[in-house]
């Protein structure tokens, strides 16, 4: 049972009034919806008992009493360990607009100490002051440090992970924190945009629901989140688990699943192949419903941290289309910044775009023209590789035409030249032409029984997590990360 406070000390009251054992009515109300308060949220989130709450004081009134912050919370603590800064918004206590003061201070924290910010963000937008302003109170929660909220976030990426997790609607402020996290999750019926349903209806006249605006259903399939998790606690685990490859931090290796590869078949799955390599259970795959003629997810081999790519021949022949491009290029992204290696597994026709649908608007010019896909998109994925320094181990398991095996390596000619270039015998090798724009596509180091894949990329990688190959702590990032 919760102690009571002396009536007498206005401090204590004022800060029990922030916690849920202060508002049952609230508290039941969202325990039945099968969602967490603010405070339920950073517990499931944070190691038992490394919690430090930040500013739950706001403001003092003329006549000396203390006024308790609004709208959220704010933590710091452990994750399996890892310090950690946690923030979630309160949508039952001022639509979840808290102050943005606040949160500038915790991403300046962030940003010196290296440590991951992970954010539960659902509301209608950040506020600028404390809503009870003006009534002559004292405010105590002002910026402190370097940052405000709009420019924080975007400092920290690529330097520190900074995750959001949206399970309601989040718009404006809101949305922006979303947007401009590494690895976003979300639930069903949430949805993410800047202006809400009010601001459409004034503009449009027309009446919608958050999730009809901007569901997070439509973010899942056009590239606007990471994953699309059934519940509250998925998100949280889901956190955590990501969170667990900061640091290349190991884990106990675990023998990966023992196939016969020489004998898949041309219809083979390439889950598979993976399967095969990397350590059991395993696999953590990111944005699996957007373009998922290509797999990005993290791993483990030998109990490190291993980015992965692979292209899935089942969805369009395993061709990459702008989607995958746009999802290569950020994964490229997102590993080198925090030094994972990489694994690419290769069996592509080619690159291909996506023609666009015609409307009865369109002119003649626009209707014969393609969305602008791959005549940008491959650039910024070579662009991704040329900034590169992690290391990158690529195996030819089929096809690899044009520039699309170039898009999943790098160019094998300039800098961030794979590691290891392998190859299975049923590989197709194309004819070099006068105007090739790839150099050396058919070049490897060898070309291998797919039997002898596991062992040999599990081998390789072993040699890089040794203590040979460790690299001094970084006093600078080397790039930002990509948003969608």
């Amino acid at each position: 049972m919760t102690e009571q406070p002396n009536p007498n000390d206005q401090l204590a009251v004022a800060k029990l009034t922030t916690k849920d054992a202060a508002r049952p009515d609230i508290v039941t109300k969202i325990s039945a919806s099968g969602k967490m308060t603010a405070r339920q949220r950073i517990a499931e989130l944070l190691d038992p008992g490394s919690e430090v709450e930040f500013g739950s004081i706001a403001a003092a009134s003329s006549d000396g009493d203390w006024i308790p912050e609004a709208g959220g919370v704010d933590f710091i603590g452990t994750v399996d360990g890892q310090p950690t800064i946690a923030s979630s918004t309160d949508y039952t206590d001022h639509g979840g607009g808290y102050g943005a003061g606040r949160l500038g201070r915790l991403f300046a924290v962030a940003f010196e100490r290296r440590w991951p910010v992970v954010l539960f963000v659902d509301g209608g937008g950040s506020r600028a002051q404390h809503p009870r302003s003006g009534l002559g109170h004292i405010e105590t929660s002002g910026q402190i440090g370097r940052f405000s909220f709009l420019d924080g976030l975007p400092e920290l990426s690529g330097w520190v992970p900074t995750v959001a997790i949206v399970s309601g609607p989040a718009f404006a402020g809101h949305a922006s924190l979303a947007g401009f996290s590494d690895f976003l999750i979300s639930t069903p019926g949430s949805s993410i945009g800047m202006g809400g349903p009010p601001m459409v209806e004034a503009a449009l006249g027309q009446r919608l629901t958050p999730n009809e605006l901007a569901g997070s259903e439509m973010h899942e399939l056009s590239g606007g989140i990471d994953l699309l998790v059934d519940s509250e606690q998925s998100a949280i685990d889901a956190a955590r688990e990501y969170l667990g490859f900061y640091g290349n931090r190991d884990t106990p290796s675990a023998d990966p699943v023992k196939l016969d590869l020489n004998n898949l078949g041309c219809d083979y799955d390439v889950r598979l192949v993976i399967d095969s390599i990397i350590d059991r259970d395993s696999f953590f795959e990111l944005r699996p419903n957007f373009a998922p003629n290509l797999i990005t997810a993290l791993t483990r081999i030998n109990g490190a941290p291993v980015g992965l790519m692979a292209n899935r021949t089942s969805v369009l022949d395993g061709s990459i289309d702008e989607k995958a491009a746009i999802k290569i290029g950020r994964f490229v992204e997102q590993c080198n910044t925090y030094e994972y290696p990489l694994l690419s597994l290769i069996d592509t026709p080619g690159c291909t775009t996506q023609p666009r649908k015609k409307k009865k608007t369109d002119t003649l010019a626009s209707a014969s023209s393609d969305l602008p896909g791959l005549t940008r998109w491959h650039t910024r994925v070579l662009l991704a590789h040329q900034q590169r320094t992690v290391p990158l181990t690529s195996v030819q398991l089929g096809q690899n035409g044009g520039l699309a095996g170039t898009l999943m390596t790098g160019v094998s000619s300039t800098r961030g030249v794979p590691l290891m270039k392998l190859a299975w015998p049923s590989v197709t090798i194309g004819q070099r032409d006068g105007f090739s724009a790839v150099v050396d596509h058919n070049a490897f180091d060898d070309v291998i029984e797919p039997n002898e894949t596991p062992n040999r990329v599990r081998r390789l990688q072993s040699l890089l997590k040794g203590s040979g190959d460790t690299r001094p702590p970084r006093e600078q990032k080397k790039h930002w990360i990509d948003t969608w």
